[in-house]
């Protein structure tokens, strides 16, 4: 009776074992998300106005190649090899979060509050509109991330840009792991805004 006892009690152990290593295994990891984030801003809130401050501008459409049309972030694992993790991804999309981070930097550079995104600039009358087309924007973890847009900047009156820029940055990361790949996403994205805003204040300070 003894042995039968222990007999029942080592295949109810086995079996109890089995499902917590079965649970164990089936257990995916948690799903981190990320944003990017605007520059901070400066702390004189007294700066001047610019060229741009009184006039209305849309920013978009932005064009996004295929592959980071999508809620994971790409990584460049070769030369010729993306990778795509699929526990840490965007909040929202990565389009969304660009086309955010760039109307707010945009509007601190400019002093303005007139920046709006195009799809919803039809009843603002707009003064400028800037396109864009992303080529590339991804990066290798520990390494850099590299942001390549050709962009263009058209008076509402005519609609189609007057002049193409062709932009490439590369911003280093400054660890190995997603956040800091992210941040230097958001630094890269700075750095475009601020050819952008130049450019536009070369326009607006010779318009009417």
């Amino acid at each position: 009776m003894m042995k039968l006892n222990l007999k029942r009690t080592a295949a109810a152990t086995a079996l109890l074992t089995v499902m917590l290593l079965s649970a164990c295994a089936g257990k995916s990891p948690p799903v981190d998300f990320y944003t990017l984030s605007a520059a901070v801003p400066s702390a004189d809130t007294s700066a001047a106005e610019t060229p741009c401050s009184d006039k209305v501008i849309a920013i978009g459409p932005v064009n996004w190649p295929r592959y980071l049309d999508q809620p994971r972030i790409v990584t460049r694992t070769g030369p010729n090899r993306l990778g795509f993790d699929e526990f840490h991804r965007w909040a929202g999309s990565l389009s969304d979060n660009f086309e955010r981070v760039l109307i707010k930097n945009l509007a601190g550079q400019l002093q303005s509050a007139l920046l709006v995104s195009s799809r919803r600039s039809a009843r603002f009358n707009p003064a400028y509109r800037v396109e864009l087309v992303i080529q590339q924007f991804d990066g290798e973890l520990g390494g850099d991330v590299i942001l390549d847009v050709n962009w263009g900047i058209s008076p509402t009156a005519s609609g189609k840009p007057d002049s193409i820029h062709s932009t490439t940055l590369w911003e280093t990361t400054t660890g190995p792991d997603y956040d800091a790949l992210v941040s230097a996403s958001s630094r890269a994205t700075t750095r475009l805004s601020q050819e952008i805003a130049t450019e536009l204040n070369n326009r607006c300070s010779t318009s009417p």
